[in-house]
Parts: structure tokens; C-alpha cells; sequence
């Protein structure tokens, strides 16, 4: 897959998951349907962003969120209703190894099991399939991507309507 290396980046509909990059230069990575782009700034700095190119910021969007959703932590962000962009963090957006996955390309969430010959895992893990095809692994539950992944598509679902 190709790879390009860049300061800034503009989320769009071909964006499929937004990733922390153990890097000092690239802070995070952008997997897109075709190519995986390498970002200067951290990955709330590129959501952020997105937010205030779909006319609000990303605390208004969450309030908005809230308000209409009751949902308080882990909140999904619509970045573009008219695009069906949303986007929803896999952990506190303030940690560094948040990662943001896109709704709109996600196909389905499976439980990574744990072999008998391996270490015990301090945390589970989960493998994320793309409807392009692609595969990505996180640290996270299959509980909790799927439930974000609902949150998702009800907000928007709800703002579509409104």
C-alpha cells in the first residue's frame, strides 16, 4: 500500500481509522482506502480540525452530542452529516493511544482470542474489518467497538433527521 508523509491532513470520506504513530516526527497515521498517510500533528489536533471545517468546534460537537444523546464519555463526532462522516474514539480522546475509527466504512468487529502459548494479555483485543477489505488490530474490547459503532450510527441517524 502506498505511503505518504505530510504535516497536516484533511479527513474525508476515505478515511477509514485514524491511528497514534510511535514516531517523534509522524504523531499519527491516517489508513485510507487506497494509501496510509503519516500526520505531523497528533490525531485530535486532525479531528479537531475536521470539526471546525464542518462549522463547529470539537466541544461543541460533543456537547451536541450530549445534549441530544445523554452520551458523556467516548463520544462519537459527526464531522459531516451530508458526507456521513462520523467518527468515534476507541478510548479518552486525552490519551495518547486514542485511535478514531470512521463509521461509515466499518464492516464488522471480531475478538482476537488468545492463544494457550501465549503470555496472558493485560488487555483484550480486537480485530477491525474494513469494507474495503482491510484489517486493522487494536487493543480495545469487541464489546466496546461495537458499542461505539452503534453510538456512531445512531448519532448519525439523529442528526440527519434534525
Amino acid at each position: 500500500m502506498k505511503e505518504i508523509y505530510v504535516e497536516e491532513y484533511e479527513i474525508g470520506y476515505q478515511t477509514l481509522a485514524l491511528l497514534p504513530n510511535n514516531d517523534l516526527t509522524y504523531l499519527a497515521k491516517a489508513i485510507e482506502t487506497d494509501k496510509v498517510v503519516y500526520i505531523s500533528t497528533p490525531c485530535i489536533k486532525v479531528i479537531e480540525a475536521a470539526c471546525l471545517n464542518g462549522g463547529s468546534s470539537f466541544n461543541g460537537r460533543r456537547e451536541a452530542v450530549f445534549f441530544h444523546t445523554g452520551f458523556q464519555k467516548r463520544v462519537p463526532v459527526p464531522l459531516s452529516i451530508s458526507k456521513r462522516i462520523c467518527a468515534f474514539p476507541t478510548e479518552s480522546p486525552s490519551l495518547h493511544g486514542c485511535a478514531w475509527l470512521f463509521s461509515q466504512h466499518l464492516r464488522k468487529i471480531s475478538e482476537i482470542e488468545q492463544q494457550k502459548s501465549e503470555k496472558p494479555r493485560r488487555k483484550p483485543m480486537s480485530r477491525v474489518h474494513f469494507s474495503t477489505g482491510q484489517e486493522i488490530e487494536l487493543t480495545v474490547s469487541k464489546h466496546v467497538l461495537v458499542k461505539q459503532m452503534t453510538r456512531a450510527s445512531h448519532c448519525m441517524n439523529l442528526f440527519a433527521r434534525l
